[in-house]
């Protein structure tokens, strides 16, 4: 069975996102997205009343998950703390902070170099990896006991106006579609598979990003500079026509158009928080072990008039 990302493709879209020249004020524009994933893993983060000693961050890019972990106040990590960051791309070793060891992973499996870690996060990578269950499974087995997994990425939500557009374009101009938008993984879906992995107390949610845009081709230019343009093995591989995306454009403008006259894109972010099961951790009381009845107590609450 064919792996539905070529990470040779993905990492040539990573590193042009961030290595080729480009209007400085346009791509940090681009990059909102990216930040607004930061910020809500770091704001999960910060509501956990522990510090930690040995972190991965997985899919780094441009290092900026790390270098904002450890300007957190208060800290979340000890003094003598063990930062290890890993990407696809061995180009993003430029971008990783000075205190941490750089791994360069082609196939985004975790190295035997790694320590045991009791903080692995991730942010924007998951939805590119061939196997999701996978990887998952290789968190939970280089964390620590009572170790802690946080990531998110984008959800099957993620472009759906875009993949609407672009297929209705494509089988009207050829009578058939290429796949343009990568397959994203269901909020429950992955909810699931955490814990198939063996978490504990594992949570899945999602929130859901609207963004304007005034044009196809300025949502196309964005996703292409924060390195989430098109890696589907199963991709066109032959020059694609203008007149694809001019009448993608078209019906974007037709069927998902604002007031003002611009466009609207939807991206889902997916959360996912598990911990590795450890006794110090609570336990769920053994169903109908109660003490009192729920029933008995809104009998006897004198401001129930029911």
């Amino acid at each position: 069975m064919t792996a539905p990302f070529d990470y040779k493709m993905l990492k040539q879209v990573r590193d042009r996102a961030l290595t080729q020249p480009k209007d400085a004020e346009d791509a940090e524009d681009a990059m909102f997205l990216r930040q607004a994933s930061i910020t809500r893993l770091l704001d999960r983060l910060y509501d956990v009343k522990r510090d930690f000693s040995s972190i991965l961050d997985i899919g780094s890019f441009n290092g900026q998950v790390a270098t904002q972990l450890l300007a957190m106040s208060p800290t979340k990590h000890e003094d003598n703390y063990t930062l290890f960051q890993m990407d696809i791309s061995e180009k993003m070793r430029a971008f990783a902070h000075p205190s941490a060891t750089y791994i360069h992973s082609p196939d985004m499996h975790l190295p035997k170099q790694i320590t045991a870690c009791d903080l692995i996060l991730s942010s924007q990578f998951f939805q590119w990896v061939n196997d999701l269950p996978g990887m998952l499974i290789q968190c939970r087995n280089y964390l620590k006991p009572d170790g802690l997994l946080l990531a998110n990425f984008f959800g099957g939500r993620t472009l759906q106006e875009l993949r609407a557009c672009l297929t209705h374009a494509e089988t009207e101009l050829s009578n058939g579609a290429y796949p343009r938008c990568i397959p994203m993984v269901d909020v429950k879906a992955a909810g699931g598979l955490l814990q198939r992995a063996g978490f504990a107390l594992p949570v899945c949610d999602s929130d859901l990003i609207e963004v304007t845009y005034s044009s196809i081709y300025e949502l196309m230019s964005d996703l292409k500079q924060m390195g989430e343009a098109n890696a589907l093995n199963s991709r066109s591989r032959q020059f694609t026509s203008a007149k694809l995306f001019q009448r993608a454009g078209e019906i974007y403008e037709q069927e998902f158009a604002t007031e003002d006259g611009r466009i609207t894109a939807t991206f889902e972010l997916v959360t996912l928080t598990g911990w590795v099961p450890d006794e110090s951790q609570q336990k769920p009381l053994r169903p109908g072990s109660a003490q009192n009845a729920l029933a008995d107590y809104v009998a006897s609450d004198p401001q129930n008039k029911s």
